[in-house]
């Protein structure tokens, strides 16, 4: 399975990535080392989380274009952004993340 690969790729701890599907860290290292395999249901949430199908997060496939069906305001955004020098790309990732947590949150309140 790519889950190292992908969570890298996505600068994503394995603890945000296990606290985001609902398991344990050691749950999700688990997979992550391949001494356990996730069942069914986790692949597709791992999938859904990483935005990936579930053939490519198992090997199957190889990563389609990423910028496939963007607008083209949104892929000038994604140019612009990659432009920037690497300390303000990983300030605007962060902003980004905390504001996705902080939706997030707020979802799962309105929920409740």
């Amino acid at each position: 399975m790519r889950l190292k690969e992908i969570r890298k790729s996505k600068n994503i701890s394995q603890e945000q990535a296990a606290n985001a599907l609902g398991i344990s860290v050691r749950a999700y290292q688990n997979y992550e080392y391949e001494q356990r395999e996730p069942n069914i249901e986790m692949i597709n949430k791992l999938a859904d989380y990483y935005g990936v199908t579930t053939d490519y997060l198992l090997g199957r496939e190889p990563l389609p274009n990423p910028l496939a069906g963007c607008e083209k305001d949104e892929i000038t955004v994604i140019e612009k952004f990659l432009s920037l020098p690497s300390e303000v790309r990983k300030c605007a990732l962060d902003v980004l993340r905390r504001l996705g947590e902080t939706v997030q949150t707020l979802s799962q309140d309105n929920k409740k």
